[in-house]
């Protein structure tokens, strides 16, 4: 018992980790699509003071740990749990499962990055953008912005992310039921 509690913690803490760099490097990424989604937006929103944004990279590592780990929390707490009172499933079978919420909030980026580009050309759109539903504070620094298209394009990348990790833990859970189900079979 004293073995699967320390498994048990060691896969939450791992989740959480995995969660929080994959944000931190998420966010290394879509800053090159878009630095002002960053400075018009993100640092606003988590409050992040002007000491932790310079340089801005930084600051978007911050945000990219703030944004995720507690989806780690999650993950780790959930697929830890499923069938824990089961001796079938293998430590194993629990990270075959995080790597499928992994890859697929992964591949979901990339298929909203894809698409965000495809759609959100300055060409296409000669409207103005009115940043409705955020606070003043915001929405007067995202009117600022030079380029809101980029800030589509990383806004799309971001919450086609946040889809894909939600899919991909159903997506785990399934894949542990079927695992514990092999195992059964097995025994």
């Amino acid at each position: 018992m004293v073995k699967k509690t320390i498994q048990y913690f060691s896969f939450v803490a791992m989740s959480i980790l995995i969660s929080g760099l994959y944000g931190v490097l998420h966010n290394q990424f879509t800053y090159l699509v878009s630095k002002e989604y960053f400075t018009h937006f993100k640092f606003l929103l988590f409050g992040i003071p002007d000491y932790l944004v310079e340089p801005e990279r930084l600051g978007a590592a911050i945000v990219g740990w703030n944004a995720t780990w507690w989806f780690g929390l999650i993950v780790g707490l959930t697929l830890g749990s499923l069938w824990v009172w089961e001796n079938v499933l293998l430590l194993r079978d629990r990270y075959n499962a995080m790597a499928i919420v992994v890859i697929t909030a992964l591949l979901a980026g990339v298929l909203g990055g894809i698409f965000a580009y495809s759609y959100y050309q300055p060409l296409r759109y000669y409207e103005v953008f009115e940043f409705t539903g955020y606070t003043q504070e915001i929405r007067d620094s995202l009117n600022t912005m030079s380029d809101p298209y980029a800030f589509l394009r990383a806004s799309t990348i971001h919450n086609c992310g946040y889809i894909g990790a939600g899919l991909g833990l159903l997506l785990g859970m399934l894949q542990l039921r079927k695992s514990r189900n092999r195992r059964l079979k097995e025994k």
